[in-house]
């Protein structure tokens, strides 16, 4: 102590770490003495138990014994990384490197993925890819998802060690593109992460447009604050202008963007091409609808695989396998993901649905009942406004699909 009868700052610091010393030692017996109950012997008793690391059991008090672990504890390894990320939110940016111009963070370098697969990424640091390992520790309790990288992500990358790189976290996304994936429904999975645009690819022939998927693509965009565009493609196709303009109308009342375009004509590329300009796209439709075709029509050196529609089933044929990002010269970029024939609504439930139809919203007022499903109740007056006219079919038969399929609210898919 000092003259005045304080403690110095020396002795305060060695006080406190004495109480921290005696704290361990006595955690250490508690450990110990749990350790000794089940080191007894003989034909009735319980045998020695290993113990294993992955477990909570052996750090428990006493009298907590009999109750069953709800989860295990995380491996020690996990435990690091977890810490890492932890103390890399608190620290401020690493510089950039003056040699490459890559982000360095406290868990490595920063790249954004442009394909993924499984455990395996490419990834482009300053210009350049590398074939990536995602960390196995990364799993859909880590993303919640059930890929736990998309292209579109940015990432943390390191080197391990023998001239490779492994994906070590992913960094915080802004928007999200799922969908629940067909057979572990409703687990999802990522499409791209990371996206300002939708871009809605529907053929007008071959195969023939499908609105019900484009509506599925628009409540997806709108609930994940990405922007909507339908492109309707194959316009040298169009036969009956009238027929054309019909089945766009509900949508141009909405107020979308909508884009006409062709691969074949080149109607419509140079204001698709302007439209993807400096934004990060993402193109989604189905097999055969000329995804890959437009997008080579706007930038011929992405070189994408194309391919016919098949006879039998009037359906594409995957060409694109799986989803990559594209850098286009004028800036920006587009992922080019496969087709697919199904696109089910995760996390939306009953009482959300009449949001995203707002003019099937707009005269349910008027039916007889207040919870009215608009699907057989009577004097419905969303049924009577469809007779009339006054609603279009297509609508109405999109809402209805979507109804059956979704949980009630309280519910979750």
């Amino acid at each position: 102590m000092n003259s005045e009868g304080k403690l110095t700052p020396e002795q305060a610091k060695r006080i406190a770490e004495h109480h921290r010393n005696v704290a361990r030692s006595e955690r250490r017996k508690q450990i110990g003495n749990v350790n000794k109950r089940f080191r007894r012997t003989g034909k009735n008793n319980r045998g020695h138990v290993r113990r294993k690391d992955w477990t909570d059991e052996a750090y428990r008090p006493e009298d907590e014994h009999d109750h069953v672990a709800l989860e295990r504890v995380m491996p020690r390894d996990e435990q690091d990384r977890r810490r890492m990320v932890e103390q890399a939110a608190f620290q401020a940016p690493a510089p950039e490197d003056p040699d490459d111009g890559a982000t360095v963070t406290p868990l490595g370098r920063q790249g954004l993925v442009i394909s993924a697969a499984g455990l395996s990424a490419q990834v482009e640091m300053d210009g350049e890819e590398y074939d990536c390992t995602v960390r196995g520790l990364m799993t859909e309790l880590d993303t919640g998802f059930l890929n736990p990288v998309a292209v579109g992500d940015q990432v943390s990358v390191s080197e391990d060690g023998s001239g490779g790189w492994v994906v070590e976290t992913v960094l915080p996304r802004t928007t999200v593109l799922s969908r629940p994936d067909p057979i572990l429904a409703p687990r999802q999975l990522v499409i791209a992460a990371n996206v300002d645009q939708l871009l809605i690819v529907s053929s007008w022939r071959e195969p023939d447009v499908w609105l019900e998927l484009v509506d599925r693509y628009l409540i997806a965009g709108e609930r994940n604050g990405i922007q909507p565009i339908i492109c309707v493609n194959k316009a040298d196709l169009i036969e009956d202008e009238a027929e054309y303009e019909a089945a766009l109308r509900p949508y141009v009342d909405l107020g979308c963007i909508i884009l006409r375009t062709s691969a074949v004509t080149g109607l419509g590329v140079d204001e698709l091409r302007e439209g993807l300009e400096g934004s990060t796209t993402v193109v989604v439709g189905l097999s055969g609808t000329g995804k890959s075709s437009l997008l080579s029509a706007v930038q011929p050196d992405l070189r994408l695989r194309t391919s016919e529609v098949s006879e039998q089933s009037g359906h594409g044929r995957h060409t694109t396998t799986r989803a990559q990002l594209l850098r286009l010269d004028n800036g920006g970029y587009v992922a080019d993901t496969p087709g697919i024939r199904e696109f089910g609504m995760a996390g939306l439930t009953l009482g959300e649905l009449p949001e995203y139809f707002p003019e099937i919203d707009a005269v349910a007022s008027a039916c007889r009942f207040s919870n009215c499903s608009h699907m057989n109740e009577p004097e419905c007056a969303v049924d009577a406004a469809a007779e009339a006219g006054l609603l279009p079919a297509s609508r109405l038969h999109s809402y209805r699909l979507i109804w059956d399929e979704l949980p009630s609210d309280g519910e979750r898919m």
